[in-house]
């Protein structure tokens, strides 16, 4: 039986949380590639298809916001997970962007790689529920 290679796209201007995400998915399996701004994101988004995509809320030159909505509509089953040092859970906007399903899950700076690991699991679950006609969120 041959398994899927899942794709993790991982967007933030500081290489070493690119690094470190990287270094906590690879192990797992998973096919991990970085890009510091939202056009590398776009470029790379238009070469592969992503099961999962981690963006970070404040990039250089474009709002998280905006990419996460760009790869909803140019990749509806990409899951995004955002992340943050400015925003956290409680926000507004955050609450917000949940509700209207911009993004599955919110993870705030400094994080717990154990949360990267589960959230980017529920990600991919999510994906899978939704190409069968289910929606486990």
């Amino acid at each position: 039986m041959e398994f899927e290679t899942i794709h993790v796209l991982v967007v933030d201007d500081e290489e070493d949380l690119c690094w470190v995400i990287e270094r906590a998915l690879r192990p797992a399996g998973f096919a991990v590639k970085s890009a510091k701004s939202g056009r590398q994101a776009l470029a790379y988004l238009a070469q592969e298809n992503y099961k999962v995509a981690f963006v970070d809320a404040k990039i250089p030159d474009m709002d998280g916001f905006s990419l996460a909505a760009l790869i909803r509509q140019r990749s509806p089953r990409t899951s995004i997970i955002l992340i943050s040092g400015f925003y956290y859970q409680e926000d507004s906007t955050i609450i917000e962007g949940l509700k209207n399903n911009l993004f599955i899950g919110f993870i705030a700076k400094p994080f717990d790689l154990n949360e990267v690991r589960r959230l980017t699991r529920l990600a991919v679950e999510s994906t899978e529920c939704t190409a069968y006609g289910e929606n486990t969120l």
